[in-house]
Parts: structure tokens; sequence; C-alpha cells
């Protein structure tokens, strides 16, 4: 009986103090952001309206989608995933710093916001926050890729959403090609590459926006398709 209720006693301790670690680590990561104002707040949730839409139900008119990889195509259409299965761990490092430097690197064109759904269904709305606490926030964005798939992130003046996939992949909607320029070159800068996102053909634009990477230098970072051609 003794026993029984000691371990009752620790069993109730243990669930406290569970409860309160988990409750620091929430309050610690409310205190990383802090809401925008209600002004600021409604101009964002206009400009990424589409947020609140099935992809399903957008048209180019409301957003486009492409992807940033460190390979020149998408190497299921050449069977070529032996290139992954092949590569060194130490390539595999390579690549992943590849990844985290153009994520950190964005973060000094312009510092994201974070963003979260209140609501449900028609009565849903977006709440957008910006990072207080991290230094560097360049390098928590770059650790988010390891971390999650859907980062929540919203980059205003470049006019971006995006979001993680495996294979060194990064996927972003964007409302207009001009606004991310200076990611796309960014991107290119890094020997990244910008390829089309056929999971959701009916937001490619890719012919548009791969045309006027070209007219902006950006050439060598287009989908390469000789390898899909041989």
């Amino acid at each position: 009986m003794t026993q029984i209720v000691l371990k009752q006693r620790y069993l109730r301790l243990n669930l406290r103090h569970t409860k309160s670690s988990l409750w620091q680590s929430v309050k610690g990561f409310m205190r990383d952001f802090l809401n925008v104002s209600k002004a600021e707040n409604k101009q964002l949730s206009e400009k990424f309206e589409f947020l609140l839409k099935y992809n399903e139900e957008c048209t180019t008119d409301d957003f486009c989608w492409a992807a940033i990889t460190i390979f020149d195509h998408w190497l299921y259409e050449t069977d070529s995933f032996h290139i992954i299965s092949d590569a060194t761990d130490s390539q595999k490092l390579i690549w992943d710093n590849d990844i985290k430097e153009f994520l950190a690197k964005l973060v000094d064109l312009e510092k994201p916001l974070k963003y979260k759904y209140i609501g449900r269904n028609s009565k849903q709305k977006l709440q957008f926050s910006r990072f207080i606490k991290h230094a560097d926030i360049g390098t928590y964005v770059a650790d988010l890729f390891n971390d999650v798939y859907i980062a929540n992130l919203v980059f205003p003046i470049l006019g971006i959403d995006l979001w993680f996939e495996d294979n060194w992949t990064i996927h972003f909607k964007y409302r207009n090609q001009e606004d991310c320029l200076e990611m796309l070159r960014l991107a290119s800068e890094l020997e990244l590459f910008i390829l089309p996102a056929y999971s959701a053909d009916h937001l490619n634009d890719y012919e548009n926006l791969s045309t006027y990477m070209r007219e902006n230098g950006l050439g060598k970072s287009v989908q390469k398709m000789t390898h899909i051609m041989d």
C-alpha cells in the first residue's frame, strides 16, 4: 500500500513538473513573437488572402507556385534519385549547408513575419507576428528547414510564402515575379535552381517566370531541359 501511495505521489509530482515545463516552453515560444498592429495585419491579410483558400480554389490571379532546389531538374523526370542515394554524407552535408545559407541570406534581404490561423471555416482569419527574441533570425529560419515542413513564414516586400520539402527543396508562392527578383538573384548567386511546381500545375506560371529570369541574367538557374529530353 505504501509503495502504491508513493508511486501515485511521484506520478502527480512528475505530471505537475511536466505541465510546468511545458507551460514555460509555451510562454517562451509566445515571447518570441509579437503581433503586428491591427492596421498592418489588415494590409498583410489583404496581400496574402490566398493563404485562406485551398490551392484547388486558386488560380494564377491569386498566386503562382515554384520551387528552389539544389538540382537543375526534378529527379523523378529522369529516374535519377540514385544521385541522392549514391551521395556521400559529406556531399549531403554540403547540400544542407547550401539550403541553410540561402535561407539565412534571404532573411538578410528581408526579415519574415510569422502567421497563424484564427477561427474556423468562413470566419477564419490570419494573424501576423514579428520576431522579437532571436538575435540571429537567419539562423533560426535556416534551422527550421530541418524541423518543419510548414514554416508559416511570409516575406511581405518580396511577396512570398514559403515552406519546405524533402530532398533539399523549398517551395514558394508568389504574387508578382518582379517583387521576388532579389530572391531569385540570391538563389542564382548560390548556384541553386528555380523549378516549376508540377504538383499544382494550374498554379504553374513557369514559362513566364523562366523568361523573366533569363531577361534578368539568371538563365543559368532555370530548369535544364536537356536532362529531360535525353
